[in-house]
């Protein structure tokens, strides 16, 4: 069985960089969410636009992310949770369905629609962080 102390340097070095590349579209959608339920608050547009922006770095950052874990996952050979990997997929169609929803103009950009995929997107991140947990990383 590998462990993480006889992996050599690239491998873990490929690791920990999807663990941090990883956590940006967390809180790139989280407060996507929080940015948006301020522009329902406020009806001032600098919100919407930290909406359109945090979403769309959200994105990219994801796809790196979902990149670099396959990456992991051929040099490491560690097989990840199929839910946790399909729920991510999820997760950014979701917000990239919700940035091309956010780039309307004015009200309705952020509600009913808006709002509703950012509320989704976070439940999914949830429920992908759930089944990641659940099935944690085994090795091949």
């Amino acid at each position: 069985m590998v462990t993480q102390a006889t992996l050599s340097g690239p491998a873990m070095f490929v690791g920990s960089v999807h663990y941090t590349l990883r956590s940006v579209p967390i809180t790139c959608f989280s407060l996507a969410l929080a940015s948006d339920v301020f522009y329902l608050q406020t009806s001032n547009l600098l919100w919407l636009h930290f909406s359109e922006w945090l979403l769309l770095a959200g994105v990219v950052f994801g796809a790196i992310a979902i990149l670099v874990a396959f990456i992991d996952f051929l040099v490491r050979r560690i097989r990840p949770s199929w839910a946790a990997v399909l729920l991510s997929v999820v997760v950014l169609i979701l917000a990239t369905v919700n940035n091309l929803v956010h780039t309307a103009d004015g009200w309705t950009a952020v509600y009913p629609t808006g709002l509703g995929l950012s509320i989704a997107i976070v439940l999914a991140m949830l429920l992908t962080a759930w089944f990641g947990r659940q099935g944690d990383y085994r090795h091949v």
